[in-house]
């Protein structure tokens, strides 16, 4: 989740304010999204005492390119980064910046305050909340590492698996800035300067999600943001790609109207055939399976295209707003869900349209998380650090 930014050093690239405002979209996307989660009939730690089956048409229109964009905007910036940064320095800075908030905010402060209220809200009861947290710890440092499981994630998956991908992925970005490397990015971005064909990268994303068995844990799309979480280590390469060729970017840029238009019109389509997924129609292995889980990637191509092709024409600009919210994104998405959680067990019970109700959980949490943001992160350096910002001068 960093860009490239202005420095005296001449090898550092020019900040992309596009990509910054992009982050910003992506984040408060996050947060319309998992407010509406508490409403809809899917399995999620807190609910609403209503649910709505109509609200899924946003979350799966959210779903289809909300966190393909994190990952498309952290492959262009790990080329900016590894521009001017060598493999060590940059292994320290992601670090720093996602795994120690990770590792000692994530783990021991947000995490847990979310299994406790899915406790409570399946029926739970007998155990305060340190009670709890006793029996959470023991699982996590106990449970996890003797039987070999993954650690406590919840929303905080992306951190994780984003410095995961960076290493294993880290040979081959480092091969690619060499001058072999660029010969054969060159040649490779010669063949998407035809018209439609930088659409063409959206196969590689079909056919993996096609095949993978979504009861699998890698192939399962409820588990990761709604796709495969092996689709995203492809889309964090693609954002290494486009960042690293100028040919790419003006393809992506030339095709920014086609994609919108083909994003709008195929997704009523993506919503009948993902209906058809789940009345049992069309079942894992059979041919229409794989039409869907192609369409699904070539709507999310398309989205992926239009962002960045109309964020680079009308988004390239900075302002007050955006540095105060660049510099606090990764608090915000760290903070972002366990307060919606919190303020949804209270309101929970509450004899109100879900509308009103939706209205007041989206706006009590961005308030409670810019307060906490403001007061108890943003001006001490010691917890600026767990958060993984720099130090304030």
């Amino acid at each position: 989740m960093i860009c490239g930014g202005i420095s005296t050093d001449s090898n550092k690239p020019e900040r992309r304010y596009d990509l910054d405002w992009l982050r910003v979209i992506a984040i408060l996307s996050v947060l319309i999204f998992h407010s509406m989660r508490f409403f809809d009939p899917m399995d999620w730690d807190v609910k609403n005492n209503v649910l709505s089956e109509n609200i899924m048409v946003l979350v799966l229109f959210i779903v289809q390119w909300l966190m393909p964009l994190f990952f498309l905007i952290s492959g262009m910036s790990i080329y900016f980064v590894l521009s001017f940064r060598t493999k060590g320095q940059f292994i320290k800075s992601r670090f720093l910046r996602i795994m120690v908030p990770y590792l000692f905010v994530g783990i021991f402060v947000i995490l847990p305050p979310q299994h406790y209220l899915r406790f409570l809200s399946g029926g739970g009861s007998g155990l305060t909340f340190l009670q709890f947290y006793s029996n959470y710890l023991t699982y996590t440092f106990v449970d996890v590492f003797s039987y070999f499981n993954l650690p406590p994630m919840g929303h905080l998956w992306y951190l994780f698996f984003l410095f995961i991908f960076s290493l294993v992925m880290l040979p081959l970005y480092s091969y690619l800035i060499t001058e072999s490397g660029r010969s054969i990015i060159s040649r490779t971005a010669s063949i998407f300067e035809k018209p439609g064909a930088i659409l063409l990268l959206a196969l590689p994303i079909g056919i993996l999600t096609a095949i993978l068995d979504p009861t699998s844990f890698a192939g399962n799309p409820n588990y990761f943001g709604g796709w495969s979480i092996l689709a995203y280590p492809i889309i964090l390469f693609y954002g290494y790609l486009i960042a690293s060729n100028q040919k790419l970017e003006e393809a992506i840029h030339r095709h920014g109207k086609v994609a919108l238009v083909l994003a709008i019109t195929t997704f009523p389509v993506i919503l009948w055939f993902i209906q058809a997924v789940l009345d049992g129609t069309f079942q894992f292995g059979s041919y229409g399976y794989a039409g869907v889980m192609v369409l699904r990637s070539f709507n999310l191509w398309c989205w992926m295209i239009a962002f960045l092709g109309y964020g680079k024409r009308y988004l390239s600009f900075n302002n007050s707003t955006l540095k105060y919210a660049n510099e606090g994104l990764i608090a915000f998405y760290i903070l972002h869900q366990t307060v919606i959680q919190i303020v949804g067990f209270f309101i929970a019970d509450w004899d109100m349209a879900i509308i009103p109700k939706y209205i007041i959980l989206a706006t009590t949490s961005f308030i409670a998380i810019m307060i906490i943001y403001e007061i108890a992160i943003r001006r001490t350096n010691a917890v600026r650090f767990l958060f993984g910002m720099k130090p304030k001068k």
